[in-house]
């Protein structure tokens, strides 16, 4: 690793730790920059201010959230609807159990969000790609009926946005969450696939965990 990213490394690493123990808002650019033990002046050369630090953390959590999400795509012998379900409640699970707890963490996320919306607009449309590839695979191969894909794909997210950091809308508990999204993942499937006897598509099951799920996280 160059010297250069080495330094931004340990800058990143002692404002997590700020951030994590003491809140955004009480941490200041001279307390990191004396734990990395440097000048103030010197973090200027890395990052605009604070803020920038912030959205640099968040970004990488968000990534490690997109990973999990791939890993659950990959999965071998996975219908289009077991992917998307899976997909959505996997989301969840990582999203909640990093804020669970954490109240400085969940400062941190409502920061970053405000002050940077456009972290959050990147940050949906990698989630919306996942979402397009697994419907358009189901139209593929004939699982989805879909008449527009851009438009279900847009609606599909709309619809399951509430549970991508919940803790941000809501202070339901998981299990709450949980029982919830198999309510919208029923209504969403059962507008997507269409039965040849006519019956209603099966409700939504919840998932057991996976072990990727489970992935830890710097915060």
């Amino acid at each position: 690793m160059a010297e250069t990213d080495l330094i931004r490394e340990n800058i990143i690493s002692a404002a997590r730790e700020r951030f994590r123990h003491y809140g955004y808002p009480k941490t200041t650019i001279a307390e990191v920059a004396g734990d990395c033990t440097m000048s103030a002046g010197n973090i200027y050369r890395f990052f605009k201010g604070k803020i920038d630090i912030a959205v640099e953390i968040a970004q990488r959590e968000s990534l490690r959230s997109v990973e999990v999400v791939e890993a659950v795509m990959e999965c071998p012998y996975r219908t289009s609807r077991q992917r998307l379900e899976e997909i959505v409640f996997a989301d969840l699970r990582y999203t909640f159990h990093l804020l669970e707890n954490r109240p400085k963490v969940l400062e941190l996320a409502q920061i970053v969000v405000r002050e940077r919306p456009q972290f959050q607009i990147e940050s949906f449309r990698r989630e919306r790609r996942a979402f397009q590839r697994i419907l358009r695979e189901g139209q593929a191969s004939g699982e989805f009926t879909i008449d527009n894909l851009p438009q279900t794909t847009i609606a599909a997210q709309s619809a399951t946005l509430k549970y991508r950091y919940a803790q941000l809308f809501t202070n339901q508990t998981l299990g709450e969450l949980e029982r919830e999204l198999a309510n919208v993942l029923t209504l969403i499937m059962r507008g997507l696939i269409h039965r040849k006897d006519g019956k209603l598509v099966p409700p939504t099951e919840i998932p057991g965990e996976i072990a990727e799920q489970q992935m830890p996280t710097d915060f």
